[in-house]
């Protein structure tokens, strides 16, 4: 299930905070001044200031409303243009799962080889599609091998490729449907990157950077398989 945005958060993050008319703000300061340099026996209501402070708060709080009603903000979807939509953040999570579970030992690869044309018959028979498999090592991301993984309820052809230190997990498996947009997004520290071609859906996860990711996927698509 996808989470909700907090929309008082995003409101106190993106609305602007409006300053009262200089009017009002002078009425305030007299009022204060009034009551400061008046008797004891005039204050009374010691109150007076407060309530002065807290008119001009809900007047900064209305102008705020007024701005979050224009720009049609109530009960809207709260997203970055570049992320992936809320909506797939359940099939992002799982893929993240599943990316940590391949790290635990002997869960990595299925077949262990640098050699494109050893991991690709691998995955004959195996899957409905023949992921397109090329060694990177030139582009600095070495093919180490591949498995055969289930994600979001279906098969995928996991690609094991290497940079430096890290690993990244490319999930390859037949588009289904309506597919979300292109993008990337970060889920608990993991970078992910998704992209369709040919009907086709890619999902790219690891713990390196998001450039490391952007270069990665370059480097994959321009090798025209």
């Amino acid at each position: 299930m996808s989470e909700r945005p907090d929309l008082g958060q995003a409101m106190r993050e993106a609305l602007p905070v409006y300053d009262a008319p200089a009017a009002l703000q002078a009425w305030a300061r007299e009022e204060a001044r009034k009551t400061d340099s008046a008797p004891q026996s005039h204050r009374q209501l010691t109150g007076r200031t407060s309530r002065v402070a807290l008119l001009l708060s809900r007047w900064q709080f209305a102008a705020g409303l007024v701005i979050a009603a224009a720009a049609g903000w109530a009960g809207a979807s709260l997203r970055s243009p570049d992320r992936i939509s809320s909506i797939t953040s359940e099939t992002a999570n799982a893929l993240v799962d599943t990316h940590v579970r391949s790290m635990l030992p002997g869960h990595l690869m299925d077949v262990q080889s640098s050699d494109r044309h050893t991991v690709k018959p691998w995955f004959a028979g195996k899957m409905d599609i023949a992921p397109a498999v090329v060694d990177l090592t030139e582009k600095g991301f070495p093919l180490l091998g591949g498995r055969l993984d289930y994600v979001d309820g279906h098969p995928a052809a996991a690609l094991v490729y290497g940079r430096r230190k890290h690993t990244i997990n490319l999930f390859v498996w037949r588009s289904a449907g309506a597919e979300p947009p292109s993008g990337s997004s970060s889920v608990r520290g993991y970078s992910l990157l998704h992209w369709t071609s040919g009907g086709v859906s890619y999902w790219a996860v690891t713990d390196a950077s998001p450039s490391d990711l952007e270069a990665f996927r370059e480097a994959y698509v321009g090798s025209g398989l």
